[in-house]
């Protein structure tokens, strides 16, 4: 009958502790660095959801501008910044429509504050959305 093999006593009985803490500092390092990231990620992500959505009505509204005319571009520009869910920081005078030597330009910027824990003044977050119909009609 075979006798059952004895382990040999670890000679480092402290290694496994410092396995375990190793272990749970680089978790507790993780969160303590992520977390200031996923924050800001998280305050800052609605505007840029904004700034997305208005690239998009802004290349609508140059293609009406160059189909239909610049009163018809207008209107779908008012129309499209009070139902696309585009926050109130952005408003229709922050929106211009320029003709320059045949170019058809559509150029929305807007500046919006976001309070920062531990620090007494707002961080200003600039943010623009352009398009242009050249003189032949394609979009820019």
């Amino acid at each position: 009958m075979d006798e059952p093999v004895q382990q040999e006593p670890s000679r480092r009985p402290w290694l496994g502790t410092l396995r375990r803490w190793t272990g749970r500092a680089l978790v507790a390092l993780a969160i303590v660095v992520l977390t200031p990231i996923v924050a800001s990620a998280a305050l800052v992500s609605p505007f840029l959801a904004d700034d997305v959505r208005l690239d998009r009505v802004v290349r609508a509204v140059a293609l009406d501008w160059r189909d239909f005319g610049e009163e018809q571009a207008r209107s779908r520009l008012e129309f499209e910044l009070d139902h696309q869910g585009i926050g109130l920081q952005v408003g229709d005078d922050d929106c211009t429509l320029i003709e320059e030597e045949g170019w058809r330009r559509v150029d929305c910027t807007w500046v919006t504050e976001m309070a920062v824990p531990g620090r007494a003044d707002p961080v200003l977050l600039p943010f623009a959305s352009r398009a242009a119909i050249s003189p032949e009609g394609d979009l820019e």
